[in-house]
């Protein structure tokens, strides 16, 4: 991980190259609807500060995800005098979600009694 940037293209340049994947491959991901030699000039010209085009903040994101580098995550925070993110451990998050599942069942679960008594009690006639 690069500890200073010259500008975001800099970060865009790093995060293509620490990826390891061919700058071709990475730009026919970017541009599928593109032939693979105008996906290339046109990612080329995204990633120079002389080009006339820019990758959009959704292209961006795309291009970390695909390239597992996130130089211009790092960038961005380094600008806005933020702190640079940890990443999220896979395991912690599904542990989270876990969590929420069971909370919402159980409230689903309780709810449902609440229903079921109001009911036997003659309350109400529930209509589905």
């Amino acid at each position: 991980m690069k500890l200073f940037y010259d500008d975001e293209f800099d970060a865009i340049q790093q995060a293509i190259s620490d990826s390891g994947k061919p700058f071709k491959i990475v730009a026919a991901h970017m541009f599928p609807d593109m032939k693979p030699e105008s996906a290339y000039a046109k990612l080329k010209r995204c990633c120079s500060p002389d080009g006339d085009e820019r990758l959009t903040f959704g292209q961006v994101i795309r291009l970390m995800g695909f390239c597992e580098c996130y130089d211009p995550l790092y960038y961005a925070c380094d600008d806005t005098l933020h702190a640079r993110p940890d990443r999220k451990a896979p395991e912690d998050e599904a542990v989270k979600l876990v969590e929420v599942i069971n909370g919402a069942a159980g409230t689903m679960e309780r709810a449902m009694r609440a229903l079921e008594h109001i009911k036997a009690k003659g309350g109400i006639r529930v209509v589905a």
